[in-house]
């Protein structure tokens, strides 16, 4: 039995390094390509199906809300104007209340809006320093 000798363990055991081609390289990139690109594409899909359906609420929301306020004022100004209020306090009251139904129109909207984002793509493809530790 012979003691362990490093010079001879080296010898004995060439290192096999992989070649890799040029072909191989461009298909292992060509691969990768795809995959982030299918991802941008499914992405790109959710947020336009969310987009069509985010416009047609919206366009049902604004003909539900203009008839029901034209309704909903003309009823409360009727009444007011029989229960002896001016002309100006009416209006000035319509005008407020309008205001704050708007509001809450462009609440909800933006609530919308921030589930539209683009950052689950991004954050599979470049990840952030945080989800690296």
């Amino acid at each position: 039995m012979t003691p362990f000798n490093e010079r001879d363990h080296a010898t004995e055991a060439p290192a096999k390094e992989v070649a890799v081609t040029a072909d191989q390289l461009t298909l292992s990139h060509k691969k990768w390509l795809k995959s982030i690109l299918g991802l941008s594409a499914l992405e790109a899909k959710i947020w336009m199906a969310s987009g069509a359906q985010l416009i047609a609420l919206m366009c049902g929301v604004v003909f539900l809300l203009v008839t029901s306020w034209l309704l909903l004022i003309a009823l409360l100004a009727t009444a007011a104007w029989y229960a002896g209020w001016s002309l100006l306090g009416i209006l000035a009251t319509a005008l407020v209340a309008t205001l704050i139904s708007s509001f809450g129109l462009v609440l909800l909207i933006r609530r919308t809006l921030k589930r539209m984002d683009l950052t689950r793509t991004l954050d599979a493809i470049i990840p952030t320093d945080s989800e690296d530790d």
